[in-house]
C-alpha cells in the first residue's frame, strides 16, 4: 500500500509539473517572414547568376557548342518563353532551359551517394533580364561540393569545374 501511495503522489507531482510547463509560443509573423528570407537568401546563394557577354540567340548557341567541346550529352532546349505565353503571360521575356549533362554523371552521382542524394538537374537557363540583358544561371555544382564529403564531393567539384569551362568565354 505504501508503494502504491508514493507511486500516486509521484504521478500527482509529474501531471502538475506537465501542467504548469508552458506551451511554446507560436511564431510571430515577423519571425516567419525572417524565416523565409533566410531560405530565399540560402537558396540563391545555390544558383551561380552570370551575365553573358553574347546576346540571347549567340549565348544559346555558344552555350551549346561549348557543351558539345567539354563532351558533355546535350539535350534539347525547353522553351520558357513559349510555355509562358501559352499560360497567359504577355509580357514574358525570352528563356530557355539548356539541358545538358556529362554521360553517366546521375549514375555516378546516386552510387556514390548511396542513393541518397538527389540528382544533378543538369541545365543551363538562359534568359532576358529586365534590364534587355542576357543572363546564365546553374546550380553552383562548386559550391555544393564543399558541402560534400568523399566520392560525392570529388563528383560535384568536378562537373561544377566542367561548367566553369563551358562558360568560360560565354558568362562575365
Amino acid at each position: 500500500m505504501k508503494i502504491l501511495s508514493l507511486l500516486f503522489a509521484a504521478l500527482t507531482l509529474a501531471s502538475t509539473a506537465q501542467a504548469q510547463t508552458p506551451a511554446a509560443a507560436a511564431p510571430t509573423q515577423e519571425q516567419v517572414q525572417q524565416a523565409a528570407l533566410r531560405q530565399m537568401q540560402m537558396m540563391a546563394a545555390m544558383f551561380d547568376n552570370r551575365r553573358s557577354k553574347l546576346g540571347f540567340d549567340e549565348t544559346m548557341t555558344a552555350l551549346g557548342a561549348a557543351i558539345a567541346r567539354q563532351g558533355w550529352q546535350k539535350g534539347p532546349a525547353h522553351d520558357v518563353q513559349a510555355a509562358m505565353t501559352q499560360a497567359g503571360v504577355a509580357d514574358s521575356k525570352r528563356m530557355k532551359v539548356q539541358e545538358a549533362c556529362p554521360a553517366g554523371f546521375n549514375d555516378k552521382l546516386n552510387a556514390a551517394g548511396q542513393g541518397k542524394l538527389p540528382p544533378h538537374p543538369c541545365r543551363f537557363t538562359v534568359f532576358e533580364g529586365r534590364d534587355g540583358k542576357t543572363y546564365i544561371t546553374r546550380l553552383d555544382s562548386g559550391l555544393i561540393a564543399k558541402g560534400l564529403q568523399g566520392e560525392p564531393a570529388k563528383l560535384m567539384a568536378f562537373i561544377g569545374n566542367d561548367e566553369e569551362a563551358i562558360l568560360k568565354g560565354i558568362a562575365e
